[in-house]
């Protein structure tokens, strides 16, 4: 889809996980836990990416494979993951990084093996602060998540004496969001009466929700992943709340979205990637179906957009170094990669800067429950 130029010719002294006709990249995902569906998808992205690569011949005559490895959203789990990746299975490049406080135990590893890593799925400020010299992260800060919904809900939805609240997940993960969520309550000058952190896994929120009730929040931001989101939804409803509702990228994946359609709310969610509904997303979803299972096309998800993304900016990066491919070629080709074109599945990545991070522009989606979809409120905008 975004075509990679391909080359003939293998040449001259290679690194660990590069052979004369293929290159071996990792993943660690959270396949099976309370994120499987954002771990299956982003794999499914990667392996989309994969086969569209190698379907026109590879990269300068190699062929890309990946191996995954589950690490059922728990952080010891994705260290032993990374280390096994890395050490046993001698992969050049990491493409897939799993959560935000996952990817913060799996730095020293990435940083002592000083190996190639793309971070698409969980953008937290950690990652790139301090800088790390092989690692690069797409996307704005987790804590731009948190605030593009409140600054919307001031600004357009007549909340500017409204009372707001946060519930959040009370890791790395959450403090990042709620980061964002008290700086767009300070910018604006608006009430913050709650702020009410919750534990990974939690499944009853009624005495959170009831916290929220008798301080009269007017305006929620759940910093959650899905099923907590029509949970809390529907706690709500249950106390007759009407609150405007903002959280993060996860709430438009299309499974969240059916399962908060019953309770009615019309949530805002930012993301950085195209939906299922944009043009760029429907396009690539077509190609899916020449190269996904059935149930990873059925699926398809942002997660997925993020998958395919972030291999494909590695792939380029890879490209770049020619028939002789290592692994400080391809940092080096990284470091100035700009303005690469996503074919309107994101903004332009570029890592030219200080921390290596692309800060993609930002679309605002609201949900239609009568027809569990989402439809665009913005395009995308840099803040």
């Amino acid at each position: 889809m975004l075509g990679l130029a391909i080359g003939a010719g293998v040449a001259g002294a290679q690194d660990v996980g590069v052979t004369a006709t293929e290159i071996l990249l990792g993943e660690v995902q959270p396949m099976s836990g309370p994120a499987s569906l954002i771990g299956k998808a982003g794999a499914a992205g990667s392996k989309l990416a994969i086969a569209e690569i190698n379907a026109k011949g590879g990269i300068n005559g190699r062929k890309l494979r990946a191996i995954y490895e589950d690490d059922g959203y728990v952080p010891a789990r994705s260290v032993s993951a990374v280390k096994k990746l890395i050490d046993s299975d001698k992969v050049f490049a990491l493409t897939g990084t799993t959560g935000s406080s996952h990817m913060v135990a799996m730095l020293p590893t990435i940083e002592e093996a000083k190996i190639p890593t793309i971070v698409h799925m969980a953008p937290n400020p950690a990652v790139v602060n301090p800088r790390r010299p092989t690692v690069f992260m797409i996307g704005p800060d987790y804590d731009w998540a948190g605030f593009v919904p409140i600054n919307h809900m001031v600004e357009k939805m007549g909340q500017k004496n409204g009372k707001f609240g946060i519930l959040y997940q009370d890791d790395d993960f959450g403090k990042a969001l709620l980061a964002g969520y008290q700086k767009a309550v300070k910018q604006h000058g608006v009430a913050s009466v709650a702020e009410i952190p919750f534990k990974r896994g939690a499944k009853d929120f009624s005495a959170e929700v009831l916290n929220l009730r008798e301080k009269g929040v007017t305006a929620v931001y759940l910093g959650t992943l899905t099923t907590e989101s029509a949970a809390i939804m529907s706690e709500f409803r249950r106390l007759g709340m009407t609150p405007l509702i903002g959280t993060l990228w996860a709430g438009q994946l299309p499974a969240a979205v059916k399962l908060a359609a019953p309770s009615g709310f019309e949530y805002l969610i930012p993301d950085y990637y195209a939906s299922n509904y944009d043009p760029a997303g429907m396009k690539l979803m077509e190609t899916a179906k020449q190269y996904l299972s059935a149930d990873d096309h059925a699926n398809f998800n942002r997660y997925t957009v993020s998958g395919y993304v972030g291999t494909v900016v590695l792939a380029e990066g890879i490209r770049r170094c020619g028939a002789t491919v290592t692994r400080t070629c391809v940092v080096d080709q990284l470091n100035k990669l700009k303005n690469f074109d996503t074919g309107g599945l994101t903004g332009p990545v570029s890592f030219d800067n200080a921390k290596a991070q692309a800060v993609l522009p930002i679309k605002l989606f609201q949900t239609d429950p009568k027809n569990a979809t989402v439809k665009s409120v913005t395009d995308f905008i840099s803040y």
